[in-house]
């Protein structure tokens, strides 16, 4: 759809970041044309990057409905969906962008990101080179294709990809953040973080280099780096293989009790990594300002919660307070969807299951405890603590399976 000449003011405005503004003129723009699907697509972009993301998809799809043609709503409809952790909705959108418009770039390097966050790199790399194709000093295509070419044992051409950026773009903070993704996913994380550290110079605002340099920081501890490369390992395995493998492996440590010492860290690590060392990195000043607030806030409940439950466990040990026990049970069973409930970006879906699965357990919990003190015992108490497990357990393979 052929686009209109817009202020000059707007689009300087989106450019330069400062969405706020943009918002306020768009809106203004929508008061004397409410129709203007231009307009509506414009103002869902400038809620996009102030991370309303609910409100921008839905201006993003009135401009959809208004003019349907309209590709770059979209590549918009695309970006919402892929914030909120929706990657086959997000994937759809943009392959419709796609149709109406082959020849864009930037859709292209949308459609390979979206593939490899799903851990098709192959598909990924075949976005990235058509995305050249049209633009052959495409920078975030040149990132991504070396990206997808270190993931599949690639590094030599991954380098020239980069090193092809570079000399297009040496102050592309996009760039320096991929050299940085690459470096350190090949376990090289000092290297790592001179690139995400010169991404944040050249770009402050940068979400993409400053997650970059949080798994980089994280990255010091060598038990972290050995469980990055075992999830980028696992992420070029398709989801039902995937699965299959988690599977398997339970499977398999039910039948050779031996391999609990190697199964449980990697349980625990999987479910626990991030706000464990989130919450280390709260120690390193550089490391403190990197953390988002989410990530800042995962971290300090993780700690309180696992402090407060291990205390009541602790106290029921040594004392006769049985109700200690429950509640300590109940608040380390809670943990798990509660920290799928405070992960960052996680999808609205996942979310709301994730809390509620928290409710319910520690509402058994207390329920559990009230018995205790009234000195109800029996058929009534265990089933609340039967009930805590069984939801607990369905959680857990639940999330694993999904």
């Amino acid at each position: 759809m052929e686009q209109p000449n817009w202020p000059d003011r707007i689009l300087l405005l989106l450019r330069q970041g400062r969405a706020p503004q943009a918002e306020q003129e768009l809106r203004r723009a929508l008061q004397q044309d409410p129709n203007n699907p231009l307009a509506h697509a414009w103002l869902g972009m400038a809620l996009l990057d102030q991370q309303q993301l609910t409100q921008g998809q839905q201006e993003v799809e009135t401009a959809i409905g208004l003019a349907p043609e309209y590709d770059f709503a979209y590549y918009l409809l695309s970006l919402a969906h892929q914030r909120q952790q929706r990657l086959p909705a997000a994937q759809q959108a943009i392959e419709q962008a796609l149709a109406l418009d082959p020849t864009d770039p930037n859709y292209h390097h949308l459609l390979g990101q979206i593939r490899f966050q799903r851990g098709q790199w192959e598909g990924a790399l075949r976005a990235a080179e058509a995305g050249l194709y049209y633009d052959a000093q495409h920078v975030d295509c040149l990132g991504l294709r070396a990206r997808c070419l270190a993931r599949l044992g690639r590094p030599t051409d991954a380098a020239d990809s980069l090193q092809q950026a570079l000399r297009h773009d040496p102050d592309d903070a996009g760039t320096h953040a991929d050299a940085g993704w690459v470096a350190l996913e090949a376990g090289q994380h000092h290297a790592a973080l001179d690139h995400f550290r010169n991404a944040l110079r050249l770009n402050p605002t940068s979400d993409y280099a400053r997650e970059g340099l949080v798994e980089a920081l994280k990255a010091r501890y060598w038990i972290y780096r050995s469980f990055l490369r075992f999830s980028v390992w696992t992420q070029g395995l398709g989801d039902g293989t995937r699965r299959l493998m988690f599977f398997g492996i339970y499977i398999l440590v039910r039948f050779v009790p031996l391999l609990l010492p190697l199964y449980l860290p990697l349980v625990f690590m999987s479910w626990f990594a991030d706000p464990i060392f989130n919450g280390l990195l709260q120690l390193n000043t550089y490391g403190r300002h990197a953390l988002s607030e989410a990530q800042r806030r995962q971290a300090l409940v993780f700690m309180g919660t696992v402090g407060v439950g291990a205390a009541l466990l602790v106290a029921a040990a040594l004392t006769d307070f049985a109700w200690a026990s429950v509640l300590g049970s109940s608040l380390l069973m809670a943990l798990f969807p509660l920290m799928v409930a405070l992960r960052p970006n996680v999808a609205e879906r996942p979310r709301q299951w994730a809390i509620a699965a928290t409710a319910a357990l520690l509402v058994l919990g207390v329920a559990g405890v009230g018995l205790q003190v009234l000195n109800i015992e029996g058929d009534l108490s265990k089933g609340a603590m039967g009930l805590m497990f069984i939801i607990w357990l369905l959680f857990i393979w639940g999330t694993a399976l999904s």
